[in-house]
């Protein structure tokens, strides 16, 4: 657990000052977790079906916050199926079933299974991957607006 801590440490102060974007040319979504509350506004420029920018609003716990600054730097040139897979990866961590040696495609995520337990705290750790999902799945049917919320 000290590793988590220190990780938050790190990576929580990127996320606590808002960072939008322009919408349009970005693209809007907003998410929260159901069991825990925690919220998630995410701007995405995708252009040629890849994260040009990332811009947030956070409003979540610690490990929201950690999970959306990893996924907000490391995002950037990624597209939707390369993002839908360090979901899996993190939804298997998360859940115990990630093979121990198998490469993670972002390392950082590793942390994350120390919440494991924290079942309650899942939603909040996904949130910026659930947001990148929607942003791909409405890039062509929205004009660069923003999207209606959805829950983890």
């Amino acid at each position: 657990m000290e590793s988590l801590y220190d990780a938050l440490k790190k990576y929580v102060p990127q996320v606590r000052k808002d960072k939008r974007l322009p919408v349009p040319p970005a693209r809007s979504v907003d998410v929260y977790s159901e069991v825990c509350g925690s919220k998630l506004t995410l701007d995405a420029e995708i252009v040629n079906g890849r994260v040009t920018d990332v811009g947030y609003r956070v409003r979540a716990c610690s490990l929201g916050q950690a999970s959306t600054a990893i996924a907000a730097k490391r995002a950037i040139g990624m597209n939707a199926e390369g993002l839908a897979r360090v979901q899996t990866q993190l939804e298997q961590l998360l859940s115990g079933s990630f093979e121990p040696d198998a490469p993670l495609d972002w390392p950082e995520v590793e942390i994350f299974a120390a919440a494991k337990p924290h079942t309650a705290r899942h939603g909040a750790i996904l949130l910026p991957f659930v947001a990148f999902q929607k942003l791909f799945t409405n890039e062509d049917g929205l004009g660069g607006g923003a999207t209606e919320g959805e829950s983890v």
